[in-house]
């Protein structure tokens, strides 16, 4: 169903990979000399800027070179991913991805990058469950009556998502199939500004993350509803899942993690997921995380390889049996 090109990138890449063994140990030895640029596919505010915002100066700190933050939103995801595909595998052009890295391949034809060739594991980050909100004049207090207004006015409804492939994007198709509604998705380039549609009135739900939406919740700018996945989460204490409230089959979770060009020495990408295991692992970070709504998972490079390879295939079976592109 997806194709992607052969390019002098990859074949670069698949060059670089095999001559990566002859200059590894020097490049460890003297590994960060310099600032790594983080690059992000989303805009500030969602929940892939919001979880490296919250790790950069202590990862800064522990690596002992500043670590700099570059945003390159789009709604899909493709421009800053392909950004780093083309980078140097030194180690200084990392990847911050999101749910649209390992599920763009089976929305979006012929990318301009193959997410298995060009890049490599650092660290999966985190996970977190999606939380439904919607806009307070919508008369809906539960799963149940949101689906029966929803029924009841078909066509009439839309959720703004954090861009297509997003976790936020995936979690509203689900519900459009368990709920058997017509809910129409709005993109944006990260969940911050797809917040700020149902705060302003535009759209009059939300599937978003718990790091953007917790504090509008709690201050009642919107109202939750339900939580993707089996089980609550303590950053939004009494807000059941969507599954508790009647509606099964709304599942995906929200995926963060690290990745490099092809051909970045192992030994590198072990310096960086060692850092941010280690950062993770401080008391202020960890609270910082949990009180956002993030569970961090900080695995080994190879553990990543593994299961981005796992998630793209999940995915690409997915389309082969249900529509992604709506």
């Amino acid at each position: 169903m997806t194709t992607f090109r052969l390019s002098t990138f990859a074949l670069a890449g698949a060059i670089v990979a095999g001559t990566a063994a002859f200059v590894t140990p020097a490049a460890a030895q003297d590994y960060p000399a310099d600032d790594i640029t983080i690059v992000v596919p989303r805009a500030p505010g969602g929940g892939s800027d919001n979880i490296i915002r919250i790790l950069q100066e202590p990862l800064s700190e522990k690596l002992g070179v500043p670590v700099v933050i570059d945003n390159r939103p789009d709604p899909s995801a493709v421009v800053g991913t392909e950004l780093v595909s083309r980078a140097e595998p030194d180690g200084y052009t990392l990847y911050l991805s999101d749910n649209a890295f390992y599920q763009n391949p089976a929305i979006i034809k012929d990318l301009p990058y193959d997410p298995v060739n060009d890049f490599v594991g650092v660290t999966r980050l985190a996970r977190s469950p999606v939380v439904l909100v919607i806009h307070p004049d919508v008369p809906a207090k539960n799963t149940r009556e949101l689906v029966e207004y929803a029924k009841a006015n078909p066509g009439q409804l839309t959720f703004s998502h954090g861009g297509i492939g997003a976790s936020t994007h995936l979690a509203g198709i689900q519900f459009n199939i368990a709920a058997g509604t017509d809910i129409t998705p709005v993109a944006y380039a990260s969940s911050g500004p797809a917040l700020n549609a149902v705060l302003g009135g535009h759209v009059q739900m939300h599937m978003g993350g718990i790091s953007s939406s917790g504090p509008q919740i709690e201050a009642g700018g919107v109202r939750a509803i339900g939580l993707t996945g089996s089980k609550e989460h303590p950053a939004l204490p009494g807000v059941p899942t969507l599954e508790a409230d009647g509606l099964p089959g709304v599942t995906i979770t929200s995926v963060w993690g690290i990745l490099a060009p092809a051909g970045t020495p192992l030994e590198v990408r072990t310096v960086v997921a060692d850092a941010v295991r280690e950062v993770m692992n401080m008391p202020d970070v960890a609270e910082k995380l949990s009180n956002a709504g993030y569970q961090p998972v900080a695995s080994t490079p190879e553990e990543h390889d593994a299961e981005a390879k796992e998630m793209i295939d999940y995915w690409l079976n997915v389309a082969k049996e249900t529509d992604l592109s709506q």
